[in-house]
């Protein structure tokens, strides 16, 4: 399958080229620091999501037939609650590009990285996360992907919204999908990278999770 990366050189989207690779997908990449990603072996095009001239320029190069997208704002450090240093609307404004890209180019689905207690998710989130997601510099990227959320929705493209819990370094791999978007999942769950990079890749070449937002843990 020909899949198009947006966000590759991040920690999971690196997680999601090695398994891409794994199982023998052709990937194209559109990066804004090719230098991030030496050493992959992909088709790297040079340039920023949230510009709809590189944006199309990553879909020509070989017209995927799915998109993943691994976007996180950026910060001042690896700290979820340090400052966000990207625009408002990063991930809201990348991901319009991507889809009407798609519509261009005939393009039918993509499948974006969330958190868990974004969207309709948010009611089922301990309320002990809630209030710190609220009042912390986590608020803004929620206000993002919620933005997303609302605007792929109206937009009428096939999607997956992939909802981990709390990230976290580690190889296992098993994942639990949690009903009523979320409802029951613990303060301390956790989701390692490598298994939702692996979650990703499933939604993305399996029409089981589409036009859904699944809750994941470990």
């Amino acid at each position: 399958m020909r899949v198009l990366v947006i966000g590759a050189s991040g920690r999971t989207g690196k997680l999601v080229l090695d398994e891409l690779r794994n199982r023998g997908h052709q990937i194209t990449v559109l990066a804004r620091n090719p230098a991030a990603l030496e050493g992959y072996q992909v088709d790297i095009v040079k340039g920023t999501p949230t510009n709809m001239s590189d944006m199309r320029e990553a879909f020509k190069r070989d017209i995927p037939e799915v998109v993943i997208v691994t976007l996180s704002a950026p910060r001042t450090s690896d700290s979820p609650f340090a400052a966000v240093i990207s625009p408002p609307r990063l991930m809201a404004d990348s991901n319009a590009n991507v889809v009407a890209a798609m519509k261009e180019f005939g393009v039918p689905k993509v499948v974006v990285l969330q958190a868990f207690g974004v969207g309709d998710s948010w009611s089922n989130m301990p309320w002990i996360l809630q209030l710190l997601m609220s009042k912390s510099n986590m608020r803004h990227q929620y206000e993002d992907h919620n933005n997303t959320d609302r605007e792929i929705r109206a937009s009428g493209v096939t999607f997956v919204f992939v909802r981990p819990s709390r990230l976290v370094e580690s190889d296992v791999l098993k994942v639990r999908e949690w009903p009523g978007d979320g409802r029951g999942v613990s303060m301390m769950a956790s989701s390692s990278r490598k298994s939702v990079a692996h979650f990703l890749i499933d939604a993305a070449t399996e029409s089981k999770w589409d036009n859904t937002a699944p809750v994941i843990t470990n």
